[in-house]
């Protein structure tokens, strides 16, 4: 296995008992899934409803087991029950919905869970607490009530509880999908910090575009299997595939599209520099 493969997913089956007319029958929600996430990886994964994003992502650090092939955190087979902790320790989850995820009623108590069931010493949690609440820019919030925060502060406050562990890759299912504009900035912000800071791995599955094109790479799923996989810039040239699958390509892509610009444009600033260019 490559030294730097951090989570690896080997051909990987995942089904659900769906009820039908005719009875239970099994559904694939991921069906022969081949995927490498490296140190330092920052991932988006797209798909509309049940293609089978968030099954991936719970298949990530052994919350589901795969029915076939093999996931694997540092080498160690998520079936390898024994080391569940450790497995977690490696990759942490982050939910759609922070109110999931905190579980005390002080900030600093809640960030400090993590790193208290590791049974680490008390002066190793107080300095990754405050470490990890200042890498989300919640320190100043440590002492308050997370029921009094916004959902974009409870929801860094839920990262900053994963990063207390100081896993090597953090998995975010749809972690800005219930907040507002502003939530959604601090979150996307906060993420890109801990990938460019702190060199952490990032998997971050999404339904935005806009998201997605902060990535490096781009994974788009369908029906539980990989149909597009590159650069934002590679995927999301593929226009007529992403929306036969009930997506959409970033709007300044589509702005581009429209004017009939030639450049691959991706984001609002190319978009600008791409109407200059044409007008010269």
């Amino acid at each position: 296995m490559d030294k730097d493969v951090i989570l690896k997913f080997d051909n990987v089956y995942f089904t659900y008992d769906e009820e039908t007319q005719d009875g239970i029958e099994p559904h694939w929600a991921v069906s022969g899934v081949s995927l490498d996430v490296h140190k330092g990886d920052f991932i988006a994964v797209l798909g509309h409803n049940g293609s089978g994003k968030s099954t991936l992502s719970k298949l990530s650090n052994a919350i589901l087991i795969p029915d076939k092939g093999q996931v694997s955190v540092n080498g160690i087979p998520t079936t390898d029950e024994e080391q569940t902790m450790t497995i977690r320790q490696h990759v942490g989850m982050v939910f759609q919905n922070p109110d999931n995820q905190i579980v005390a009623t002080v900030v600093e108590e809640d960030v400090a869970f993590g790193p208290e069931n590791l049974g680490l010493a008390p002066e190793e949690i107080r300095k990754r607490v405050d470490d990890a609440l200042k890498a989300v820019g919640m320190y100043d919030f440590r002492e308050m009530e997370p029921h009094k925060l916004s959902g974009g502060q409870k929801q860094r406050i839920a990262i900053a509880g994963i990063i207390a562990m100081q896993p090597e890759c953090i998995v975010l299912d749809e972690s800005t999908a219930m907040l507002d504009p502003k939530g959604r900035k601090e979150v996307m912000s906060t993420i890109k910090s801990l990938h460019d800071d702190l060199g952490m791995a990032v998997v971050f599955i999404t339904h935005n575009m806009d998201e997605a094109v902060m990535a490096d790479k781009v994974v788009v799923m369908e029906k539980g299997k990989i149909l597009l996989s590159g650069t934002p810039r590679e995927v999301f040239m593929n226009v007529d595939e992403i929306r036969r699958v009930g997506l959409d390509v970033p709007q300044s892509t589509l702005l581009s599209m429209r004017l009939g610009l030639k450049d691959e444009v991706l984001t609002p600033v190319e978009c600008a520099e791409a109407i200059i260019n044409d007008w010269k």
